[in-house]
């Protein structure tokens, strides 16, 4: 070793900044993270998704309620899982904080609120309308112009459904629409051209029947005296026709009713079926009116066991009549 020559020292080693930056990366990408997937917390707000909004419409609109603080992580994630086609109309509910990523999902997912809404049969179309509307499903007036622009009426099948809470009134109507033609077999198609009706005649004749019936198992008869009557150029003389256009189900008519009360759904003042359905008709009563009794009966009366009393002349139904009210003033009398 050459004791005059320096001995260098040793230069200390660069600093590790690669394990800094990786570590300030992962940081911020869990943040990221974070608020990109952050299920939310905190009360909900509410937001009504019409049918057909686009996803700039849709985003005005949830930061208008404050579901969103910024509409661009919304669209972006629209964007990125191709969303714009598959977001379902209806209410929602998000909770406060909620991401734009969960938010965007519950919009595909269609995690909207629903109501179950019961149809009963024999309900006409404003009553059908205005329990739609004190369900939140849809406003009655738009429902009730549709229904009477498409001739719905009698074709919003009953039963009970779940619907979206906030729907377009014009799915509302579909829906039960649709219902309807699922009960509509092929067999009852055939069946209403073997007896010479239309459809539309069918299902006219099956809410007269529908609003008179008191027990299912005498639908058959009453589409019988109806079909009857027809057959022999009488005017059925329904009251419930009457009713419907007066606009209600009154529970006693007057004379100036029958007789004041200009409509084509008069069956007192005109001849043959009315120009449409009445109401909505369940099964039965279609099928009262494709396959009615074999019976010659032109008449008859509501009796006092919750049956109807029927008679094929005249002299017979009065008869019956002046029997049931002796019986009721006799009732009456005792008590």
């Amino acid at each position: 070793m050459n004791p005059s020559k320096p001995i260098p020292l040793s230069s200390p080693p660069p600093p590790k900044r690669s394990g800094n930056r990786l570590l300030l990366f992962l940081a911020i990408a869990v943040v990221l993270a974070a608020l990109a997937f952050w299920p939310g917390r905190g009360a909900p707000r509410q937001a009504d998704i019409p049918e057909g909004a686009t996803a700039h419409a849709i985003a005005r609109q949830l930061t208008d309620a404050g579901v969103l603080q910024s509409r661009y992580p919304f669209l972006v994630w629209v964007k990125l899982r191709g969303a714009s086609s598959k977001i379902h109309a209806g209410r929602y509910r998000f909770l406060g904080g909620r991401s734009a990523f969960w938010i965007v999902n519950d919009l595909i997912a269609g995690h909207t609120e629903k109501a179950r809404v019961v149809i009963p049969e024999g309900w006409a179309s404003w009553q059908i309308a205005e329990r739609l509307e004190a369900e939140g499903v849809c406003p009655a007036t738009p429902f009730r112009q549709i229904v009477m622009a498409q001739h719905l009426e009698g074709y919003l099948f009953p039963a009970t459904y779940e619907f979206e809470v906030a729907l377009a009134p014009a799915t509302a109507a579909a829906r039960l629409k649709a219902r309807f033609e699922q009960v509509w077999t092929a067999e009852m198609d055939a069946r209403a051209k073997m007896v010479g009706m239309t459809r539309d005649q069918v299902v006219t004749l099956a809410s007269i029947v529908e609003r008179e019936v008191r027990a299912r198992d005498e639908g058959p008869m009453i589409a019988a005296v109806y079909l009857n009557r027809l057959h022999r150029g009488m005017r059925l003389d329904a009251d419930p026709t009457v009713q419907y256009a007066l606009g209600g189900w009154k529970t006693r008519l007057t004379y100036s009713d029958y007789r004041n009360t200009n409509s084509p759904y008069n069956t007192y003042l005109n001849a043959g079926l009315p120009p449409g359905p009445i109401c909505s008709p369940g099964l039965d009563s279609l099928k009262a009116a494709l396959w009615p009794a074999q019976s010659d009966a032109l008449y008859f009366v509501a009796g006092d066991d919750g049956h109807h009393l029927f008679s094929s002349s005249y002299r017979e139904h009065v008869n019956r009549v002046n029997h049931r009210n002796r019986l009721r003033r006799a009732a009456g009398a005792k008590k």
